[in-house]
């Protein structure tokens, strides 16, 4: 198997699944029991957050909550500081969770104000969208770190220096679920965030657990009330295994940054020299890269890779590279059912056949160059076998 859809779920790595494993079989208890063996598992969760702390930098100003992932930690933030009234914005090319959750504002007459005019490459041009913040008393802004689908990069410093010298009342909210690993977090980034969120299953650690990190002086109304764990932000019982492996994963994935950037940079470079050597070859293969292809992690993850190539629609290769056994993805898992085309594409400029016609590579570090080079090889076969079909359907259409 070839699985190059990593920005929709990382395999688990052996340390953590020993881990996990481990957990599993010792903290039988519930760690908010008064006795020993469940005051022993709230002292392993304790020790967790305090690994993570260490390896992300967290300040003591910050706050970590445990979550059931990505979309949790989005939710209960945006929605714990800004629901119902607090002016919001965002770019507009951000994960569903975020734009989702945003516009559910909208039904209480707080309509979140679109950046997408001011869209560069796939990121936020700061210069244009400040003065919008400002004149709007915008409160808090929503970005991804990096782009789930193009990988595009908002840098967190320059987003959050430029903000807070123009709109200095705009509070910044990160979403890093696809940062984290492939991007150093910088330590001075925590003074100017007020939130950010993080996900396990992305970083080769386990399903089922995320993480949401922001300013200790925010008030963050719960959206899960119960026991009043984890300051009574986050009601429910605290699944200590999922919680070491997510401590376990982060280490991991921060320990390899610098490796983990070089391995990916080689393949994303050879799958980018692979695809326009092939549109060389293939007069009819209209290749056009949605994601950028520099060599500058400050503006491009180098673990993902978005291309299209009309007319082909790229569902219909995407099962043909599946009966090879080679697994991609369309974009974001959470929208890949629905047969509208991409937001994120059609966003950026993309035509709606462009955003049809589109693959997103992401890879991992257990990928290689063979892998890559197979997937080109099947890729240009299942191209070559499907073009003429998709040609005489697109005939028919202009007659």
């Amino acid at each position: 198997m070839i699985y190059l859809d990593n920005a929709a779920t990382t395999p688990m790595d052996i340390q953590v699944i020993e881990v996990i494993e481990e957990s599993m079989r010792r903290d039988v208890a519930n760690s908010g029991a008064v006795y020993r063996i469940g005051l022993d598992a709230k002292k392993r969760i304790e020790k967790s957050g305090e690994e993570i702390a260490e390896a992300l930098n967290v300040p003591s100003t910050h706050r970590m909550i445990f979550t059931s992932g990505g979309s949790e930690s989005n939710n209960l933030f945006i929605k714990g500081i800004c629901f119902p009234d607090k002016k919001t914005a965002h770019l507009g090319l951000e994960h569903p969770s975020v734009t989702t959750t945003l516009k559910y504002f909208s039904q209480f007459g707080n309509e979140p104000l679109s950046l997408l005019e001011f869209q560069k490459e796939g990121g936020l041009d700061l210069s244009g969208a400040v003065p919008v913040l400002k004149n709007n008393r915008v409160r808090l802004l929503c970005l991804s770190h990096v782009n789930n689908e193009l990988g595009t990069v908002n840098e967190a410093a320059s987003v959050m220096t430029t903000v807070k010298n123009g709109s200095p009342q705009t509070r910044i909210f990160l979403d890093g679920v696809q940062a984290v690993g492939k991007l150093k977090i910088p330590q001075n980034m925590w003074s100017g965030l007020a939130g950010y969120s993080l996900s396990g299953h992305k970083i080769n650690g386990p399903k089922g657990i995320g993480l949401l990190i922001y300013d200790s002086r925010l008030a963050l109304t719960p959206q899960i009330h119960g026991g009043k764990q984890q300051f009574g932000v986050r009601s429910g019982t605290l699944p200590a295994p999922l919680i070491l492996g997510l401590a376990k994963s982060i280490q991991l994935a921060v320990e390899r940054t610098d490796e983990t950037q070089t391995h990916l940079k080689k393949l994303f470079h050879h799958l980018v020299d692979g695809l326009q050597s092939l549109s060389t070859r293939l007069p009819a293969f209209r290749l056009k890269f949605n994601s950028l292809t520099v060599d500058d992690v400050s503006r491009q993850s180098p673990a993902i890779v978005n291309f299209s190539f009309p007319p082909v629609e790229g569902e219909v290769l995407l099962h043909h590279l599946e009966e090879q056994n080679i697994f991609v993805g369309l974009g974001s898992a959470c929208s890949a059912h629905s047969k509208e085309p991409s937001k994120i594409l059609t966003g950026i400029g993309r035509t709606v056949e462009e955003a049809r016609c589109s693959l997103r590579i992401s890879f991992g570090r257990q990928n290689t160059i063979e892998e890559v080079d197979q997937f080109l090889n099947e890729f240009t076969k299942a191209y070559e076998a499907l073009y003429p079909t998709f040609q005489n359907k697109a005939r028919q259409t202009d007659v």
